[in-house]
């Protein structure tokens, strides 16, 4: 993915492990991370510092203090610029199909493989 470098990215993940191993995947792959958080309200009190957004917010689902749907209506309302592709082991329709109602740019199970990965990530690439 030669554009990938383009492409900035917020990883919104309660697990800190998950985050680093996404952090490096991506960055190794020419993505630049510019923000980490564990929950919602991390995510926002450090994007409101921000010299600029990201493209886009990889978004966990199941967070304590601010759930990504939680974050996703807001980000929505107040970012629409920033791209949300929900990264969640809850990959069921039900949850597909709330993701989609709060306008999110993508759904990735977190076992998906790393293509279906920058797949997911490529909405946000310029034409």
């Amino acid at each position: 993915m030669e554009n990938a470098q383009l492409v900035t990215i917020a990883i919104v993940d309660d697990h800190s492990m998950l985050r680093q191993a996404i952090h490096l995947r991506l960055s190794l792959l020419g993505y630049k991370i510019v923000l980490e958080a564990e929950n919602g309200r991390d995510f926002f009190d450090k994007l409101s510092v921000l010299t600029e957004p990201p493209d886009v917010c990889l978004l966990d689902i199941n967070m304590p203090v601010m759930d990504g749907f939680e974050t996703a209506a807001t980000l929505k309302r107040d970012w629409p610029q920033i791209k949300v592709v929900f990264f969640t082991m809850h990959n069921s329709k039900a949850f597909v199909n709330k993701a989609k109602q709060l306008g999110a740019d993508g759904f990735l199970s977190k076992d998906a493989s790393m293509e279906e990965l920058k797949k997911a990530l490529s909405v946000t690439m310029p034409e």
